[in-house]
């Protein structure tokens, strides 16, 4: 292999990294709001995040948000961070990655709809 075509190579896998394939996303309102929430506090609990959703949506449930959340950290929208000197129940708190903040862009101040979008 000549040090050109290695360099080739080296170069699209930076590439890459550096600007991966976007993704098509859709938001439901849940979604929207709880991304809504975490852009206004940065770090919430999982009761913090059912309590924001449930002031907008009260047709909601935890179960609904239990589920975003699991969808968010499969797209790496969301990091969870552990906190073991809390009492139990209040352990975990959710923030917005990188890409997770690029959705200020795109949730409308009142969601009514889904969404979709490109990350």
């Amino acid at each position: 292999m000549t040090l050109k075509s290695r360099l080739s190579k080296v170069r699209a896998a930076l590439k890459q990294r550096l600007r991966p394939e976007p993704i098509e996303i859709e938001l439901d309102v849940v979604e929207q709001l709880i991304v809504q929430h975490l852009l206004l506090v940065e770090q919430a609990s999982f009761d913090e995040l059912v309590d924001a959703v449930l002031v907008s949506r009260p047709t909601a449930n935890q179960q609904q948000v239990r589920l975003s959340l699991i969808r968010f950290e499969s797209f790496r929208l969301i990091n969870r961070i552990l906190h073991p000197e809390l009492e139990p129940g209040k352990q975990m708190s959710f923030t917005l990655t990188a890409d997770g903040r690029r959705l200020k862009t795109v949730i409308p101040a009142v969601p009514r709809s889904r969404i979709q979008t490109w990350l």
